[in-house]
């Protein structure tokens, strides 16, 4: 991140919260749009040009069609001879920055898979199934990455209830298992993801394969149009550099054909709340052991489909799905950098409502999002205009495979008999997007995690980060599953205050009769100078307004005080301002929020 002007006279002065949130509305993402990858993108160093019908690795993988593209490759559904079963295949550019990435990826993901495969945590990280080279005629290089098919994202989810929250409950069943599978991360693998996120969260869905094959029979045939390459340029002067290979002075460019997944809107029915909570209970009983039976059923692999849209600059360790209904929308293909903090389509920062957008005052009754309410929610359209969620059709939507009735766990009285724990659960999620873990002390940089996810370590470029940033982004997700909204998203002021300052300011507003900054850890960052003055006080934004986290859920939520109280027992200890006092993720598994109820109906 280059360093930034920062200026020293102006003090910015706040008279309310809101005045340094900003009330900025997410407008709708237009996912009609046609666009594809640029022809520009097929020269030296750039995409390898695909076809339908194409085969790979020995003809073992046939090109079915497009599923979607990022800045550093081109994704493609493809059928693998092999196992007469679709995958996701990835194509990255030939250019040495991007080989170089995918291979070090690839070689984390192995080494990730043979970690303790006892471990339950294992079962919530995404799987690469496959890798190979293909080398062109000219001698360029392409990585190949074979991917398990995964559904949608946490962000469409999110999107879909917008306008009541995702119920608690199974909040509460995703909350757990991302804890899971970051204390297998942590503990097992010794690393940090570092860009959590609901981007970087992925629903599987049972059945995948013949829901790819129902999905394939009734989608229209894949189209293409002949686009001319344009030459490349010298960076110097502009003049043209001719082609190392004349072949490419055209090339087909397919349409991307998104494969819409099964929904979870049932989720918000009572009965399904009633599976989730038996779920919870039995993953407390048998928090040692997850059957392998989840994984052959095919609750491990979901239908996965890329659509049109440009995201980072380096491979990502897995593919999400995030389709239309109808199979002729594109959608956007999620990749995450290792050199930027560019995550959701369009590339810029989301200007969603964050926490502090509004005071309590002024919030109208009806734009308060109801939590309580168990009606089922009816989807509506994509409102990010950085995001890539969709727009989804309540009427298509399915419920997952219920609760497997083989088999039953002993459970006290007051508990209905409760299910086995390899039993499929209404919901399950797993850890994707590895391309940015870090080992824990030995650091690649810096410089992590998404602007609205990070911790206060990261924010101020301190070295000795660790773990706790996992945790601190896992609070700011619960708390957005739960009420559609940011907990942080700060904003800049041209000549008065940068996105740091911001960042700064809310967290302290939010947190700072919980957890104290001290100045040692204000001033431990590279960039702490820029941000507190030598007594550790905010150099540009003063006058800050306090805002607790119970308050805000009481006041702007209109959660009962019990109910705020519970919430914030959970939330609080992971977002401790300093890691020392944060919570681990083994800690925060067998935290009484993420319990089930004492009894159900």
């Amino acid at each position: 991140m280059p360093g930034r002007p920062v200026p020293k006279t102006i003090v910015y002065t706040r008279t309310s919260p809101s005045t340094h949130s900003h009330t900025l509305s997410r407008s709708p993402l237009n996912m009609e749009s046609k666009d594809e990858e640029s022809a520009a993108e097929y020269n030296r160093g750039g995409y390898l040009p695909v076809s339908v019908g194409q085969s790979f690795s020995k003809d073992r993988y046939q090109v079915v069609r497009k599923l979607g593209w990022g800045h550093f490759s081109t994704v493609w559904l493809v059928r693998d001879s092999h196992t007469e079963r679709h995958s996701a295949l990835k194509v990255v550019k030939s250019a040495p920055r991007y080989t170089e990435t995918a291979l070090d990826e690839i070689k984390l993901l192995g080494q990730i898979a043979a970690k303790s495969p006892a471990h339950r945590g294992h079962n919530y990280i995404v799987e690469l199934l496959n890798s190979f080279n293909h080398t062109t005629r000219s001698g360029d290089l392409h990585v190949c990455m074979v991917f398990e098919p995964l559904g949608e994202n946490l962000l469409a989810l999110i999107e879909r209830h917008r306008k009541k929250g995702i119920p608690m409950d199974t909040v509460k069943l995703i909350a757990k298992q991302i804890l899971v599978g970051l204390d297998f991360l942590h503990s097992e693998c010794d690393l940090v993801h570092t860009d959590i996120k609901p981007e970087n969260i992925l629903i599987a869905i049972p059945q995948v394969e013949s829901h790819i094959r129902t999905q394939l029979s009734i989608s229209p045939v894949p189209s293409c149009r002949q686009v001319g390459v344009p030459y490349e340029r010298s960076k110097a002067g502009g003049v043209r550099v001719p082609r190392h290979d004349r072949a490419l002075d055209q090339v087909q460019i397919f349409d991307s054909q998104p494969i819409p997944s099964p929904s979870y809107t049932r989720l918000s029915n009572p009965g399904t709340s009633e599976k989730v909570s038996l779920m919870m209970s039995s993953m407390k009983i048998k928090d040692d052991k997850l059957s392998s039976s989840v994984e052959t059923s095919g609750l491990a692999s979901t239908s996965t489909s890329y659509g049109a849209g440009t995201i980072s600059t380096a491979p990502t360790s897995v593919i999400s799905v995030m389709s239309k209904a109808s199979s002729e929308n594109p959608t956007v293909l999620e990749a995450k950098s290792t050199d930027s903090f560019m995550t959701r389509m369009p590339v810029k920062p989301m200007t969603g409502p964050s926490l502090l957008s509004q005071t309590a005052p002024r919030l109208l009754r009806q734009q308060v999002i109801d939590l309580t309410e168990k009606s089922p929610v009816t989807s509506g359209s994509a409102s990010d205009d950085s995001t890539a969620c969709d727009e989804r059709r309540s009427s298509d939507e399915h419920e997952p495979s219920s609760l497997s009735q083989s088999g039953a766990f002993l459970s006290p009285p007051h508990l209905p008999t409760l299910p086995p724990i390899d039993a499929a659960p209404p919901l399950r999620v797993k850890i994707a997007d590895l391309g940015n873990a870090s080992p824990s002390k030995k650091h690649f940089t810096d410089e992590i995690q998404t602007r609205q996810y990070r911790a206060p370590e990261a924010i101020l470029w301190r070295s000795d980060w660790d773990a706790k940033v996992d945790v601190w982004s896992v609070a700011c997700l619960v708390f957005e599953l739960l009420t559609s909204e940011f907990l942080f998203d700060p904003q800049h002021r041209t000549g008065v205050f940068n996105k740091n300052d911001d960042h700064m300011a809310m967290i302290i507003e939010l947190l700072g009769d919980d957890y104290p900054f001290d100045l040692e850890f204000k001033m431990g960052g590279k960039i702490s100078h820029e941000l507190f003055t030598s007594k550790g006080e905010l150099r540009y934004i003063h006058d800050l307004k306090k805002w607790p986290l119970r308050r805000v859920m009481i006041e702007k939520y209109l959660y009962q005080p019990a109910e705020a109280q519970a919430l914030c027992d959970f939330l609080l200890p992971m977002l401790a301002i300093h890691p020392r006092d944060r919570a681990s993720a083994s800690e925060m598994i067998v935290n009484e929020w993420l319990d089930p109820p004492s009894s159900t109906a």
